[in-house]
């Protein structure tokens, strides 16, 4: 049982762990007008504000299925994900140290950053791509496996109502002065 309760006792938040739950919830109210409540005791009605609209980013056309198919065809060790010459999608460790060395200058939590580049994904409709060219913060530093990359806690466009913290590689990332 010592084991237990052990384990049920939380450890104390550090500094970053309070900066995100501040600025969790500062962005929770800024989005939020008001409430209604219902004449009927039913549960209130919340009202969100409505963000500034996505950035428009030109994005190259989406490969159809059987194109993939046709470019793939005979190789057993092609990946089914769009080629890019100037993006290799596997990096040695030498290149993930040189990017995460680059990046040492601005790359801490708390940082406002851009995400300007995204793999090439197989359906556009999942995918940190998505997310092309919107400002966020870096929420959370990864460790050592995978250390080319951080959470990115996005801004709000739109009608979003939920928070949207993904998993970005640093290579992607520009910070914002």
């Amino acid at each position: 049982m010592a084991v237990v309760r052990d384990q049920m006792t939380p450890g104390p938040l550090s500094d970053d762990d309070d900066w995100r739950a501040d600025y969790a919830e500062e962005q929770r109210r800024r989005r939020i007008v008001g409430y209604q409540q219902d004449l009927f005791t039913s549960t209130a009605i919340t009202h969100y504000r409505r963000g500034p609209a996505a950035p428009i980013v030109e994005r190259p056309p989406v490969e159809t299925v059987a194109a993939k198919l046709d470019r793939i065809k005979g190789d057993p060790f092609a990946t089914f994900g769009p080629p890019r010459s100037d993006r290799p999608s596997i990096l040695t460790q030498r290149e993930r140290r040189t990017i995460v060395r680059g990046a040492a200058n601005w790359l801490s939590v708390r940082q406002r950053v851009t995400l300007v580049d995204a793999p090439g994904s197989v359906d556009p409709a999942f995918g940190i791509q998505r997310y092309l060219g919107r400002h966020g913060v870096i929420w959370r530093l990864c460790g050592e496996t995978f250390a080319d990359h951080c959470y990115v806690f996005f801004d709000a466009v739109g009608a979003e109502r939920t928070a949207k913290i993904h998993m970005v590689e640093v290579r992607d990332l520009r910070p914002l002065s």
